[in-house]
């Protein structure tokens, strides 16, 4: 059984400046799901930090922070729209080794928390270069494949970018960071699957992965063992590593259908929730607005998603089409992740939830992500702009 790789168009070689018709390409799908969602996340970070009562310092600067990193993201991704993708590729090779080097100096001088060396110090704020990272490998790999069009089946075109993808992800989860290091891997299934790798070549490396686990599980640390098990049955150590679960799950029952109101939940005021403007933001929304926020939210990633699918489909050349389904897959996995270990349907690993969870560096990189696929927009083939 093999995947079918998309016909695309050959690669487009000339760089053009934006025109007013093609701004008027602008894709508004994606364009109003992510200011909404930007918004949503400025509403979750107040609702959930307002009446912190475990907070020692001022619960306003959450806001105040995450509006300046909103307006800067929102500049972020008009100003790269008007760039042209490709010049993006041709500097792909770079890019690796930024990314490389980059992630190599968190482990020198990387400033800890929580027991995570992630952050760099730069200009008073602490800026996590994994996030940044993501988006550069589906750079890196989407210019890999699409050179590659003609052969992305091949078992050395697969095992290239395998060998591109791991020396990231390696350095990712040395910091250490498991999760972070995941979403790398996500993003290569991604990408490897639209440009047409074989479904039994990309079954064959999950099976490979499957028989390295007793491997990779004997390195992990053991509070990594722990929170990756606790999922299974939190109340077996209820105040020990299943506490975040159960405290989430809490949360989470509690809103209901509408929720308590905004500021009206009691887990993260009353300091029960860890974390909750970041890892367990979900949490926090579902005690608050309840079942009927939590599907709005869906509804929202679901309009964005499919809005980068089309572009995938409706690019003008092959680069364009991965640029969309790396992204795709970046923002989809982390999204069914967080919302998957709020609920303990999947290990707690740390992973944002894109635009809603609390913080600069992952807003700022997918609005760099975006402003990328709004660039492919905005350069698509004649006659396909979207229809609302």
């Amino acid at each position: 059984m093999t995947s079918r790789s998309i016909a695309l168009p050959r690669s487009a070689t000339r760089r053009e400046r934006p025109s007013a018709r093609q701004l008027r390409q602008l894709d508004p799908l994606l364009l109003a799901s992510s200011l909404l969602l930007i918004c949503y996340g400025l509403v979750m970070t107040y609702s959930v930090t307002a009446e912190d009562r475990s907070f020692s310092g001022d619960p306003s600067e959450f806001v105040v922070r995450g509006a300046v990193f909103a307006a800067l993201g929102i500049v972020l991704m008009l100003a790269v729209a008007f760039v042209d993708y490709s010049w993006l590729g041709t500097f792909a090779p770079v890019l690796y080794l930024v990314t490389l080097a980059a992630l190599a100096v968190v482990l020198f001088i990387g400033v800890s928390v929580l027991g995570g060396q992630r952050w760099i110090p730069l200009a008073g704020q602490k800026i996590q270069v994994s996030e940044l990272a993501k988006v550069l490998m589906v750079i890196v790999l989407a210019k890999w494949w699409a050179d590659r069009h003609d052969r992305a089946r091949s078992i050395t075109t697969l095992g290239g970018a395998l060998l591109l993808i791991v020396p990231p992800a390696l350095l990712v989860y040395r910091q250490p960071d498991l999760g972070t290091s995941l979403v790398f891997i996500a993003i290569f299934f991604g990408i490897a699957f639209l440009a047409g790798a074989r479904l039994w070549q990309l079954t064959a490396l999950i099976a490979g992965a499957g028989a390295a686990f007793p491997l990779v599980w004997s390195l992990l640390k053991d509070y990594q063992r722990a929170r990756l098990v606790a999922f299974l049955d939190p109340y077996a150590d209820p105040q020990g590593a299943g506490w975040n679960i159960i405290q989430s799950l809490i949360a989470v029952g509690s809103g209901e259908a509408t929720g308590k109101g905004l500021t009206a939940g009691t887990q993260s005021p009353l300091g029960y929730l860890p974390i909750a403007e970041s890892d367990f933001v979900f949490a926090g929304l579902a005690e608050d607005l309840g079942y009927v926020g939590a599907v709005i939210l869906f509804a929202l990633y679901v309009v964005l998603l499919l809005a980068a699918l089309r572009l995938a489909l409706r690019a003008r050349d092959p680069f364009g089409s991965l640029l969309a389904a790396g992204v795709v897959s970046m923002i989809a996995f982390q999204v069914v992740v967080n919302v998957g270990m709020a609920i303990s349907l999947m290990p707690v690993t740390g992973i944002p939830l894109p635009f809603i969870s609390h913080g600069g560096s992952s807003l700022l990189s997918i609005c760099f992500a975006l402003g990328v696929l709004q660039s492919v927009a905005m350069r698509r083939e004649a006659g396909a702009a979207p229809r609302l």
